[in-house]
């Protein structure tokens, strides 16, 4: 499978200090959505390919009573309008990812958008740098 990126992660270089975790301006994701939402619809990217990265992510879907496939349902849903930045998050481990945030409308009864509501669901996520199709998510809440 083609990776999923749309630049080269390894060239990027975790931050330093005290600097931004900011990589690119608003509008500029790292990862391919079209692809990304391709991936789960096909079947390539399934439950076993996701990793809750953190503890507060894993509260958080906890919290929110979704299992796996609500994330992906969820994700599918996302639109390139949804994305709100590029950054710099650690896992549970100490371990840098670059990730795509994301904020949607969304209803998690119907899994779909909605265009009215007060309620955004944020996501934020990478993916394995080493080719393996594994959806690294850092964040998960209202």
């Amino acid at each position: 499978m083609a990776t999923l990126w749309l630049i080269d992660p390894t060239q990027l270089a975790p931050p330093s200090g005290t600097g931004s975790r900011r990589l690119r301006k608003r509008g500029d994701p790292l990862i391919d959505l079209v692809a990304l939402k391709q991936a789960i619809s096909d079947g390539a990217l399934e439950r076993d390919d996701v990793w809750l990265a953190t503890d507060d992510c894993e509260k958080n879907v906890q919290d929110l009573t979704w299992a796996i496939d609500d994330i992906l349902g969820c994700l599918v849903c996302l639109h390139p309008e949804d994305h709100r930045s590029s950054e710099w998050c650690k896992d549970r481990y100490g371990k840098w990812h670059a990730c795509d945030a994301y904020a949607i409308r969304y209803d998690d009864r119907s899994r779909r958008r909605v265009r009215y509501s007060d309620i955004n669901y944020y996501l934020k996520f990478s993916l394995d740098e080493d080719g393996a199709l594994t959806l690294v998510l850092i964040s998960c809440h209202l």
